[in-house]
């Protein structure tokens, strides 16, 4: 079906600007862009690829634990936060933060090291704040949610003057926004189309976010360190993955070996001596006698993972947050020899 292009301004849905009102959240603040992203802004430096947008929440358990006023935390990014507390008192949300948690498949090397706890964030409470009131927006209204970022998207998609746009949902949690379906009316698929520049197509289905946005030049990548079944489902939304290894998981070896020998290329955390000097390969082995080689490509240069080959290690170097170990088993040290990760070994060939 074609779409009508008749409105010139942008309409939204008042159950969309009530989200965005109640949580202080704005359509072109909700995701975040190269100027405010140290990571996304090396991709603007590499020709041939596309500028990009992240989401930043919380992760894990961290909304339970910025509303807890009794949180003792030593770091600036891990304490209580009033407003927070607030707002999930106002929406009824108390309870129901109890069990939540952003990052599923995070072991307790990832969770003490999270890098969200690093740079700005240690500096300035408002960063926290701000990915506190987006992590309590997801939760509280989720349909709401998912289609404000179809209008996010759409903001920074629109300053690219019709170019390429690279987009990651799960750029400081593991959460599970790409799988929520929801419905967009044709009036609002007109007045998006029309005020973006975008080429929706009308459905009266319930579609994903990668489904709604599949006639536009919009890519969407993640990292994850889920099982190969939740990656598969990602890859079966036109998502690129890129998994991670889990160092201090039980069956971390097994887990990358599985990723890497079903297609996907694995990032993986090295505690580098030098930066940009990285192994020439990896070798991984597990306790069943399965192994892998594969070789590494530096992932720092920049951060859009669809322009590096399948079945390959990106090598990233670890970065210390505030609080964090990075001499815990989540990373790999920068060392000759073979290294014991959970359930099997890893080694870097130079």
């Amino acid at each position: 079906m074609n779409n009508l292009t008749t409105y010139r301004r942008l309409i939204v849905p008042s159950d969309v600007k009530n989200l965005f009102k109640d949580y202080s959240l704005s359509i072109s603040g909700l995701m975040t862009g190269a100027a405010s992203n140290a990571k996304i802004a090396k991709n603007l430096k590499i020709d041939n690829i596309p500028p990009a947008v992240i989401l930043h929440h919380l992760p894990d358990k961290q909304i339970s634990e910025v509303i807890n006023k009794d949180n003792a935390a030593q770091t600036i990014n891990r304490r209580y936060v009033e407003q927070l507390a607030e707002l999930s008192k106002k929406f009824n949300l108390t309870e129901k933060l109890k069990t939540y948690s952003g990052c599923a498949y995070s072991s307790s090397g990832c969770r003490r090291s999270c890098l969200v706890y690093s740079g700005r964030s240690n500096i300035f409470k408002a960063v926290q704040y701000a990915r506190g009131r987006r992590t309590l927006a997801a939760i509280d209204r989720p349909a709401e949610y998912v289609r404000g970022l179809i209008y996010s998207i759409g903001h920074h998609y629109k300053k690219q003057n019709g170019g390429a746009l690279s987009v990651r949902l799960k750029g400081t949690d593991e959460n599970n926004l790409h799988f929520k379906k929801i419905t967009l009316s044709i009036n609002e698929i007109n007045n998006i189309n029309s005020y973006y520049g975008l080429k929706i197509n009308y459905s009266d289905k319930p579609r994903t976010i990668s489904e709604i946005f599949k006639n536009d030049s919009i890519i969407f990548y993640e990292y994850s360190k889920a099982p190969l079944t939740y990656l598969k489902r990602l890859t079966a939304l036109n998502i690129d993955i890129t998994a991670s290894l889990v160092a201090d998981r039980i069956t971390g070896a097994a887990d990358a070996i599985t990723a890497v020998k079903s297609g996907y290329r694995l990032a993986v955390p090295i505690a580098l001596n030098k930066a940009g000097h990285i192994p020439r390969r990896l070798i991984i082995s597990d306790n069943t006698g399965r192994r892998v080689s594969i070789k590494c490509y530096n992932g720092d240069l920049f951060d859009y993972r669809p322009a590096n080959k399948k079945q390959c290690a990106v090598i990233l170097k670890a970065k210390k947050s505030a609080g964090g170990d990075i001499l815990s088993a989540f990373f790999i040290a920068d060392k000759l020899g073979p290294q014991i990760i959970g359930g099997g070994i890893i080694e870097l060939i130079y």
